[in-house]
């Protein structure tokens, strides 16, 4: 990544940039556009396409092991493992990173944005559910742990999510996956297509 910020902004910030894992928290504008170009550049660089995909098939079930293999494999964090699976996975996943409670952000796959799985964390964070790992801590092992939740949890379908406390910058990752067919709701629920508005609880508020 620091590669890619001098080669794509050394002339915005010619004093340089510092950036790490704990910077995956900050959300102004300004910084996750050059971040974000930054981590774009990174993944081609040291996550080629071609290999990641024969680790990974864009349909293939996904775990922790699997994204930690690739974590290894490529030496990168946990989080830009997931997020190259992202780019290219069919199968419907997102992506949240949290903080005491609240999404600080997420990130979606293709199919999983389309059917309307995804958080609209531009408007700011978004409470946590009760019975997610992150605020049900207790339920983790060594720092991770798997739960398969019934509907009306993360969302208005069942949901398995696979989360990881990383201690060390006080916040949590965790990668929800869905069945790959969308539930049908009525034409209400399907024109209104935010998440957001009907997030459950209803009041708001390893080396990776």
């Amino acid at each position: 990544m620091l590669i890619g910020h001098y080669l794509l902004h050394r002339t915005k910030y010619p004093r340089g940039m510092r950036c790490g894992e704990q910077d995956v928290v900050r959300w102004d504008s300004e910084y996750r556009q050059v971040e974000h170009q930054a981590n774009v550049f990174a993944a081609n660089f040291l996550m080629p396409l071609d290999d990641f995909r024969k680790q990974l098939a864009a349909n293939a079930k996904v775990d922790l092991d699997v994204i930690d293999h690739c974590r290894v494999r490529y030496g990168v964090s946990f989080i830009a493992a997931t997020l190259r699976w992202l780019d290219y996975t069919e199968k419907r996943a997102v992506l949240v990173v949290s903080r005491d409670g609240f999404i600080l952000w997420a990130r979606s796959s293709a199919r999983a944005l389309r059917t309307g799985a995804f958080f609209r964390t531009s408007r700011g964070p978004i409470e946590l559910p009760a019975a997610s790992l992150p605020v049900r801590q207790s339920q983790l092992v060594d720092g991770h742990g798997v739960v398969d939740h019934g509907p009306d949890v993360w969302f208005r379908e069942p949901v398995r999510e696979l989360t990881i406390v990383a201690e060390q910058y006080d916040f949590a990752i965790s990668l929800l996956l869905l069945d790959d067919d969308a539930p049908a709701y009525g034409e209400e629920d399907q024109r209104e297509g935010d998440v957001y508005d009907r997030f459950v609880p209803a009041p708001r508020r390893r080396e990776w």
